[in-house]
């Protein structure tokens, strides 16, 4: 399935990042030392920092926005959170009915002491690039960061395509790189994917993903 295309090697590589970067942080101890603090115990108390530069109160609805995740998965990362004593619930002062969430004292700490570490474990990382490197990295790291925020994975067009796969169904349909599933339709080439006759004489077809040549 590693086709040395530029998709291919950046999927194996965040593919490798999510193994690293999502394992728990168990170096982190809250007040109760038998439990140590969960990469998602981190995520909820971002989520809640984040919120709070922008909205007057943060509630479990808007944790669920920003982390992505249905309302009841939500409300259990922040009962693990608070549990954790990262993040406590207080009365609303805008509206009795619903409370706010926020930052405890070891909350904002763990928050600086992860954001510091992680710096500094980037900064090492990159030790040896130059500074032209870092910035061409930390430019295009942005651009695909805000390409994948504002076009998400189609989860239902995996399912599709992993219950046919399951059932013997297009497994030998190869999705060539450069093209998109469309949900319900044929593949779709992106822009910059080449149809038509090549320079050999052979010719190409995107909807299949292949070139034929005499």
């Amino acid at each position: 399935m590693e086709d040395g295309t530029p998709g291919a090697v950046i999927d194996v590589a965040l593919f490798r990042l999510r193994r690293i970067w999502s394992r728990p942080l168990r170096a982190r101890k809250t007040a109760d030392p038998q439990r140590p603090v969960q990469m998602s115990n981190v995520m909820v108390v971002h989520a809640v920092h984040k919120l709070s530069l922008d909205v007057a109160e943060v509630t479990v609805g808007a944790v669920a926005e920003q982390l992505d995740v249905d309302p009841s998965t939500a409300s259990r990362l922040v009962n693990d959170a608070i549990g954790a004593g990262l993040v406590t619930r207080e009365e609303s002062e805008v509206d009795a009915r619903r409370a706010r969430l926020v930052l405890s004292a070891p909350g904002r700490r763990v928050l600086e002491a992860v954001v510091r570490y992680r710096r500094a474990y980037l900064d090492g990382l990159m030790a040896d690039w130059d500074r032209a490197d870092r910035e061409a990295f930390a430019r295009l790291l942005t651009r695909f960061a805000e390409a994948a925020t504002a076009r998400p994975a189609d989860s239902a067009a995996l399912d599709r395509l992993i219950a046919e796969a399951l059932e013997g169904g297009g497994a030998d349909t190869p999705v060539a790189s450069g093209t998109v599933p469309a949900p319900g339709g044929p593949v779709t080439p992106s822009p910059g994917t080449r149809s038509g006759p090549l320079p050999d004489g052979g010719t190409a077809d995107p909807a299949r993903g292949a070139a034929t040549r005499p």
